[in-house]
């Protein structure tokens, strides 16, 4: 650890779990179904980097307020979190939608969008109607489930303060396996119960505030463990994955992204501070945000002409990375930078020492 709530590693971490949606995407819009080595089943697997995302939100928002033991301020702890998401959440809405509204469509989405559509991606409520959520950039619904578990933040806090967070994350893992282990009636139960909504993902949240707990509390596992921690969790979770089992995947996902967090923060943050992931993880919300049209596109030029699956892959990594990485780097420079510069400036997520909370 560096200053008193920075983790060194932590961009690394998020640029490859951004590399894994994107190798994910990437295998299922090119249609990549004749790779050996059960590599289709595999890669889909990249698709649970956005698990990382959300656990690793719990971690960076929760630590520095239990790290210095001041109340959060919930207006400017939510303004600084909407610099810092929505303005580039809405320029890559605004070209994907341009896209996906015009008679272009088919090149990124099954069937051309409606204004209805853009509605729910604006006001980021896609993933409470599951059918709209890919209608325009598919990507984006985890944007929104992000933003509404900000919007709980204050709440998840004042849980922790007042009964801990080990509590807070067994009842939201109970939670989660009880949703998906029922056929909920009705579209607001399907809704509900979709492992794209807030209430089967909140578990996730929760483990990444439960990994600061244990950072600051000084009771991080050692690596010896945590190292049979990870590779036991994820091939259970790549297993239920793999044979479809929907029932409790966001907690084992979960699970194993908080073994890997953990890594990071006590044996390997270090290390991959000092290669180049660190840097390229500046961009990675905005490599994120971009990377499925971008991909999809391209599919429909290129993959025609590559018969084979796995010089496809190949091919596909090789065309798509570079324009990915270039357009993600334009709107983080242009955009997301200077909004989370901006943010960061303004607001003051946490309360004065000594100021009583409300």
């Amino acid at each position: 650890m560096g200053r008193v709530h920075h983790v060194v590693g932590l961009d690394a971490l998020r640029i490859l779990a951004a590399l894994a949606v994107f190798v994910c995407h990437l295998a299922a819009y090119w249609e990549l179904q004749d790779l050996p080595l059960k590599l289709p089943e595999l890669l889909a697997n990249g698709s649970h980097g956005v698990d990382v995302f959300i656990v690793l939100s719990g971690f960076v928002l929760s630590l520095p307020v239990l790290v210095t033991g001041r109340e959060l301020d919930t207006a400017n702890f939510l303004r600084r979190r909407a610099s810092r998401i929505l303005p580039p959440y809405y320029v890559a809405l605004a070209l994907a939608a341009a896209l996906a509204l015009s008679p272009a469509a088919w090149m990124i989405v099954a069937e051309r969008a409606s204004l209805g559509d853009l509605a729910w991606h604006a006001v980021l409520l896609q993933p409470w109607t599951p059918s709209r959520f890919g209608t325009i950039n598919g990507s984006l619904w985890s944007v929104a489930l992000e933003v509404q578990l900000y919007a709980l933040m204050p709440f998840l806090m004042l849980f922790a303060r007042r009964w801990g967070v080990m509590p807070l994350a067994v009842g939201t893992a109970v939670l989660s396996v009880g949703l998906t282990a029922v056929d909920v009636p009705g579209a607001l139960g399907a809704a509900v119960s979709d492992e794209h909504n807030l209430l089967v993902r909140l578990f996730q949240f929760v483990a990444g505030m439960a990994c600061a707990r244990l950072v600051v509390d000084r009771r991080v596992p050692p690596s010896w463990v945590l190292w049979p921690a990870l590779l036991v969790s994820g091939l259970v979770a790549i297993g239920a994955n793999t044979a479809e089992m929907r029932v409790g995947q966001a907690v084992l996902w979960g699970v194993a992204s908080s073994c890997l967090l953990l890594l990071v923060v006590s044996d390997l943050g270090g290390r991959m501070a000092r290669t180049p992931l660190e840097r390229w993880g500046l961009g990675a919300y905005s490599f994120y945000l971009l990377h499925q049209p971008i991909v999809l596109v391209l599919g429909k030029v290129v993959r025609p002409h590559v018969i084979d699956d796995r010089l496809a892959l190949v091919v596909g990594i090789l065309v798509c990375l570079p324009p990915v990485g270039l357009a993600a780097w334009a709107l983080y420079l242009a955009v997301e930078r200077p909004a989370h510069l901006f943010g960061r400036a303004r607001y003051r997520s946490l309360k004065p020492s000594g100021q009583p909370a409300p």
